[in-house]
């Protein structure tokens, strides 16, 4: 049985990051090229607004593809993820399936999943542990952050810890996706 499940979510994605070379963006200098990122600059609460892959897709099947996943699908609309003060976080993640549809080959939306852990940041490395499944998993994602967001990319081996895609669907050709946060 082809299983296609993806949680994506910012604690269950690992190891690299692409860096942007450039300091300066839309007028604001990334935190992360300036000077190491403090705790202080991420304690709040952040919404998903961008999830730029390195393919165009068609997920909503409309005839017209998109890099920004989230001009695909609503599924990713509530992802988002508070870090609090006290070295503990929460989120909301999106899961999906390529099962949906009458013919068992489509894209669809599953219902949210919450998770929480604890967080720290190091230089600009997010670090986040938490508990899935009675497992614990720690994960560590460098960080692009300018004052209003932060950004981080997963490549294809990453994403296939969390995602068994049966090959030829619409997310088949996605090597790296760039997810950003920005700050309510």
């Amino acid at each position: 049985m082809k299983s296609a499940v993806c949680a994506l979510m910012i604690g269950s994605l690992a190891v690299s990051c692409s860096k942007d070379s450039e300091a300066v963006m839309t007028e604001e200098i990334k935190v992360s090229n300036a000077t190491a990122i403090n705790r202080a600059d991420l304690i709040g609460s952040w919404d998903l607004t961008r999830m730029l892959a390195d393919a165009p897709v068609d997920l909503d099947e409309n005839g017209t593809s998109s890099a920004n996943l989230l001009d695909e699908t609503n599924c990713f609309n509530t992802m988002s993820i508070t870090f609090n003060n006290d070295g503990t976080f929460n989120s909301n993640n999106a899961t999906m399936t390529f099962e949906g549809g009458t013919t068992a080959d489509r894209f669809e939306c599953i219902a949210d999943r919450q998770d929480s852990g604890s967080w720290e940041v190091s230089q600009d490395t997010l670090v986040l542990t938490m508990k899935i499944n009675a497992d614990t998993f720690t994960h560590k994602k460098a960080l692009d952050m300018t004052s209003n967001t932060f950004s981080f990319d997963v490549n294809k081996l990453e994403s296939e810890q969390y995602v068994n895609d049966p090959g030829d669907t619409q997310a088949s050709g996605i090597r790296i996706l760039e997810l950003e946060y920005t700050r309510r």
